[in-house]
């Protein structure tokens, strides 16, 4: 085999927990024995960490993928045109050897990836409005599917079909579509926060943000007249992302270093931000929401007309650029709905 050869490797495990980090340290060390340079990337439960540049694996000669969990197609494109080794991650700590003496003759050239990148690639990644993207498109799908199945629930109803709950003995067919429908917005909300936070902080800060959340969003639990909504996902999931990026640096020493995102980083952000967000951040961001929900529903009579297009406008904001034929078009008939029949915005809200 040649000599002086520049390497990078991934490593993962199911768990994430051992194998990862003990065949990332093997990889490095055998390296160094055979005067390589190597920088293995390790997928574990503290989320990625060491990460692969595109300029370190375009200086690379070989790739080493050892894998337990797979890789996804995005991790894959980016090998694209490299001579990669791939082995299980459960045989690679004992051919630790072995892969570095068939490095030559057994890897493969990954495809070159000349797929065509399609719209305009603004939003900077890394970048705290790339955070927010994540969180928004993460939430849309609950929206979506909740909405339509609100819609449908109450349609049938205006079609002649019975609308009773669990308090009046068997609940009807409308009344169950109806519930499956809210809770695509329960989880609005900590879905939003939580991926705010994996985007920042990858995997460990998941958990804590969708929990906290939650607690946020929770009005009978934080003794509220509301719910911190929209504005609190964003703020939630960014101060939590942060806060667990800054703590993954943490280091413990390789007994306990594993253990750092499964569990003390989930522990220590969901005892902190749980408790500030009961005592402080929750009641502070349900009145701000509150004061928020009052002034809609205390609009003047002779300026909303105008608030369709306002509305419209904030959407086209948050969609960067998107279509906004339907979010304009949904918020002229969403607005025309509350003006006409008197709801107060605060009742389309569970």
């Amino acid at each position: 085999m040649e000599s002086s050869l520049r390497l990078v490797a991934i490593t993962n495990c199911p768990a994430g927990i051992a194998h990862t980090y003990m065949v990332a340290e093997a990889l490095e060390q055998k390296a160094r024995s055979l005067g390589h340079t190597i920088k293995v990337e390790t997928q574990g439960s503290s989320g990625v960490e060491n990460h692969l540049t595109q300029e370190e694996i375009a200086a690379a000669d070989y790739v080493i993928l050892a894998i337990g969990r797979g890789l996804s197609a995005e991790d894959r494109s980016r090998f694209a045109g490299k001579k990669v080794y791939e082995i299980a991650i459960s045989q690679a700590l004992k051919n630790i050897e072995q892969i570095f003496n068939e490095l030559p003759t057994h890897s493969q050239l990954f495809a070159v990836d000349n797929g065509v990148k399609l719209g305009k690639q603004d939003v900077q990644q890394g970048s705290v409005m790339s955070h927010l993207m994540a969180g928004v498109s993460a939430a849309l799908p609950f929206v979506i599917g909740g909405g339509i199945l609100i819609a449908i629930a109450n349609m049938l109803v205006q079609f002649g079909l019975p609308y009773t709950d669990m308090s009046k003995g068997e609940p009807s067919f409308t009344w169950v579509v109806e519930s499956i429908g809210y809770l695509g917005f329960t989880f609005m909300i900590p879905i939003m926060g939580a991926y705010i936070a994996w985007s920042i902080a990858d995997k460990p800060a998941f958990a804590p943000a969708f929990l906290v959340c939650y607690l946020a969003n929770d009005k009978g639990l934080l003794g509220t007249q509301s719910g911190a909504g929209f504005l609190g996902a964003v703020v939630l999931g960014l101060a939590i992302g942060y806060f667990v990026l800054w703590f993954r640096k943490v280091r413990l020493g390789k007994a306990l270093q594993p253990l750092l995102g499964s569990m003390l980083i989930p522990f220590v952000t969901l005892l902190l931000f749980g408790v500030l967000t009961y005592y402080v951040i929750g009641p502070v961001m349900s009145d701000v929401m509150g004061g928020l929900l009052h002034f809609l529903n205390t609009i003047p009579p002779t300026m909303k007309m105008g608030a369709p297009s306002s509305l419209a406008r904030c959407w086209r904001l948050i969609w960067a650029g998107q279509s906004t034929k339907p979010p304009g078009s949904s918020a002229s008939r969403y607005w025309k709905n509350i003006s006409t029949t008197g709801t107060p915005l605060s009742a389309w809200w569970r």
